[in-house]
């Protein structure tokens, strides 16, 4: 009998399971992001803590406690901070004016078992006027933070006291496809995932990319820079930020959510800012088209970030609109 011959295990599919096995292990290897500080040692004078829906939710708030109540929801790179220049004019004013930290943003919980979905941000929001004994508010919602007011209007009409849309993502938005969820959840994806944000959000790449939100960018300090610097000194602040894209598949309003969202277009403000490059002014002005009855102000030359860029015009006009 001719001797056997053993048989081989294929060359290529060898190396395809040495490749496959080094991706699944090695990000384990790699450093994630080395930021270690506790919120709390972060927190503003006036800021505060409280433990809602699984996770611990930073605050602030300016004004009487009895007075009508005017609620601010950050975008995405956004915290408090953001509605640093608004809040104390706004409770002058006459309101109580509260900003928090949405799940996987600012100084609040980044726990990857939290749901970050704008969903679940809108049922966040109505939580922490529950914990503060507020029945109806005001929202005021700037990009991704004006989807969130508009899942809550959707989610909770009966606590709508009027809604201001500040260059909100609410329609044109296209989000990841929902099979992203599943695959950044897998383990070996979610740890390249931390290794390479952790890597790629430089204090530096940060300051470029808020400053891409402004047409005049000369009245940017290092304080504010810092400001928007400060979250990502968190410890997890990866965990977080990688959480909001992995629930962000079920974020996108359909066409007819938003028509729902004409039955508050009476109590409605839409601001915008006409050089706005991130959500552009035409998305403004559909917008205003589809919620027909709404009031729409715009500003000539701003960008992204009309709170900031022009917080005088916008603390005015937005006092004014409260008190219509």
């Amino acid at each position: 009998m001719p001797p056997q011959r053993k048989r081989r295990f294929p060359r290529g599919l060898l190396i395809l399971a040495v490749v496959l096995i080094g991706l699944l292990t090695v990000p384990f290897f790699l450093p994630v992001s080395a930021a270690d500080a506790d919120p709390r040692a972060l927190a503003d004078p006036n800021g505060a803590f409280v433990k809602l829906n699984g996770g611990e939710v930073y605050y602030v708030a300016y004004g009487a406690e009895e007075a009508p109540a005017v609620v601010f929801l950050h975008g995405l790179f956004g915290s408090t901070f953001t509605w640093r220049k608004n809040l104390e004019a706004v409770a002058a004013a006459g309101y109580r004016a509260i900003a928090f930290d949405r799940f996987g943003a600012g100084l609040s919980a980044n726990d990857a078992q939290l749901d970050f979905s704008h969903a679940a941000a809108a049922d966040l929001t109505a939580a922490l006027l529950d914990a503060l004994r507020i029945e109806r508010a005001t929202l005021v919602g700037h990009s991704a933070g004006g989807n969130v007011l508009a899942h809550f209007a959707l989610r909770h009409p009966e606590r709508v006291e009027k809604l201001v849309i500040v260059d909100g993502a609410i329609i044109g938005a296209s989000g990841p496809p929902p099979f992203i969820g599943g695959l950044v959840a897998f383990p070996p994806v979610n740890r390249w995932a931390r290794v390479l944000v952790g890597a790629l959000l430089t204090e530096q790449r940060l300051a470029e990319s808020v400053e891409a939100f402004y047409v005049k960018k000369d009245w940017l300090t290092e304080a504010d820079l810092a400001g928007y610097w400060r979250p990502f000194q968190v410890a997890g602040w990866d965990v977080g930020l990688i959480g909001l894209v992995r629930d962000s598949g079920g974020n996108k309003l359909s066409d007819e959510q938003v028509a729902q969202l004409a039955r508050f277009a009476p109590q409605t403000l839409i601001v915008w800012g006409e050089a706005d490059t991130v959500t552009p002014f035409a998305v403004g002005r559909e917008l205003a088209e589809r919620l027909s009855g709404a009031q729409f102000i715009s500003y000539a030359g701003v960008g992204h970030q009309p709170m900031e860029e022009l917080p005088d015009a916008f603390n005015r006009d937005l006092i004014a609109f409260l008190g219509r």
